[in-house]
């Protein structure tokens, strides 16, 4: 290690917290990132303490591994998270692991593979097939792909290919339901860089990937302008011409979402939205802007 933080917060005496944030050497092995885990793990604390949660953060390089437990269960889950975490490093990215889960058997694991810039998505994709092709025993987790990014006013500002969630019930139609653990698809990647590149208007896009499909609706596709801008009517249309017969030939549902401005009220609607390949629900605040496209583009 080259440096390390400790934190340790009482309340009334009764509950206790932990924060542990360790720099590892840039050479540093997984053998040593999971012995991090290990070792915080076995700290012998009060039985009272027991229960309580503790985070753990560690960073090498510009990659980080995050893991969340309840205080006195054993941590071997997350010191092998640490050790797999520690192997997946690549050149120009950037690879961010986070385990939670209170109970042992309930960790979850979501890895972010971030490219350098917006600019470079083709550094995540490379490096996130690299990753599948050797290292295929870590299929079965939450897989992101996305580029660095900063927040500013509370929004985000990138881009990022990242598993759907469905809604809950009382705000959809269907339950509430976890994706799918998998890699991405090659064309899950393909989808993704191509909006990244050659952009004749600035924006960020998310690919939300759906597993099984909900409502028919496999792919979400939600483009934003900068934090604080909005498209013009002529930016939307140069948007909706470009990508909607990209999708059209996909071969897949996808939601195409155009949101502007980005900010606290873009949910409100009404905004630009088009089902490639299916149908709109009447719930939806769709602008009239929409409309020609609809009539081209979805099958009801």
């Amino acid at each position: 290690m080259t440096d390390a933080s400790h934190r340790f917060e009482h309340y009334k005496g009764k509950h206790f917290t932990a924060n542990l944030d360790v720099r590892l050497r840039d050479d540093a092995t997984p053998a040593e990132a999971a012995s991090v885990v290990s070792v915080m793990g076995a700290q012998q604390l009060p039985q009272r303490f027991h229960e309580d949660p503790i985070q753990l953060t560690i960073d090498r390089m510009a990659d980080s591994y995050t893991a969340y437990w309840l205080l006195g269960r054993d941590v071997s889950t997350e010191a092998i998270a640490a050790h797999a975490w520690a192997r997946l490093w690549a050149v120009r990215t950037e690879v961010h692991w986070d385990s939670k889960g209170g109970d042992a058997s309930r960790v979850t694991n979501s890895i972010d593979v971030r490219a350098g810039s917006e600019r470079e998505p083709h550094h995540a994709t490379a490096a996130m097939r690299r990753i599948i092709h050797d290292f295929p025993e870590l299929a079965s987790n939450q897989w992101t792909v996305s580029a660095v990014h900063e927040r500013e006013r509370g929004f985000t500002n990138h881009s990022e290919r990242s598993p759907g969630s469905y809604p809950w019930s009382h705000d959809r139609l269907v339950p509430h339901q976890q994706p799918t653990p998998r890699f991405p698809s090659n064309e899950e990647l393909d989808l993704w860089q191509w909006f990244l590149t050659d952009q004749p208007v600035p924006f960020f896009v998310q690919v939300s990937v759906y597993d099984p499909p909900s409502e028919g609706r496999t792919l979400d596709v939600t483009v934003f302008p900068a934090v604080g801008t909005e498209f013009s009517a002529a930016q939307i249309t140069q948007l909706a011409e470009l990508h909607l017969p990209y999708l059209a030939g996909s071969g897949t549902v996808v939601d195409y979402t155009i949101h502007t401005p980005n900010g606290p009220a873009y949910s409100m609607g009404p905004f630009f939205e088009v089902v490639v390949g299916g149908c709109q629900t009447s719930r939806h605040n769709v602008s009239p802007e929409s409309q020609p496209y609809v009539r081209q583009y979805e099958h009801c």
